[in-house]
């Protein structure tokens, strides 16, 4: 099994014999240093290493994390425009997260189509939270009760936006499963 240098890896000077002799699973001498801090060859050698999560995209595109910032990102900007020019999310916060949505779809790793289709609604609810605490409320009494009923009022209103959101990206990554399957 090739020794992975990455944050929960054993420290430089322990490696196993594999590595010891200098040769890596690739073939690879691992004498040069640069080898060393690049065990899978990806043209990276920035000498430390982060969680494989915490990875936002590579040359094969978007990870989960990644998509999940693009939609976010995407959801904010419009809820932004949209809470600083009139009361609540409305239609650019609409275009904005359904763009979002389909397009992290379209460029997430194949392997994480499922979380792009589960993200939408949870993205929802955290950028609508959020547009609620930003914008104005209407409701009185506590926080709490206040950030509640602006969910609500964001969820029952904005449900279709949810829904064409949610359906874009499941076509998306139904039809990304169907043509990497007949490839």
């Amino acid at each position: 099994m090739p020794q992975v240098n990455s944050w929960t890896g054993p420290p430089p000077g322990k490696r196993d014999a594999r590595s010891a002799a200098g040769v890596q699973a690739a073939g690879r001498r691992m004498d040069d240093p640069q080898d060393r801090d690049d065990p899978h060859g990806s043209g990276q050698h920035d000498g430390h290493h982060v969680p494989a999560g915490a990875h936002v995209a590579d040359r094969r595109g978007l990870t989960a994390t990644g998509a999940v910032t693009v939609a976010v990102a995407l959801g904010m900007l419009g809820a932004v425009i949209d809470v600083s020019t009139g009361r609540g999310l409305r239609t650019v916060f609409a275009v904005c997260f359904v763009l979002g949505s389909a397009l992290a779809a379209l460029l997430v790793h194949r392997e994480d189509l499922k979380a792009a289709v589960i993200m939408p609604p949870l993205t929802y609810c955290a950028v609508a939270f959020v547009g609620g605490v930003v914008g104005n409320s209407s409701a009185g009494g506590s926080f709490v009760k206040t950030q509640g009923m602006e969910l609500i009022s964001s969820l029952v209103l904005g449900a279709p936006v949810l829904f064409i959101a949610t359906g874009a990206a499941l076509v998306i990554a139904v039809f990304r499963a169907m043509t990497s399957r007949r490839a």
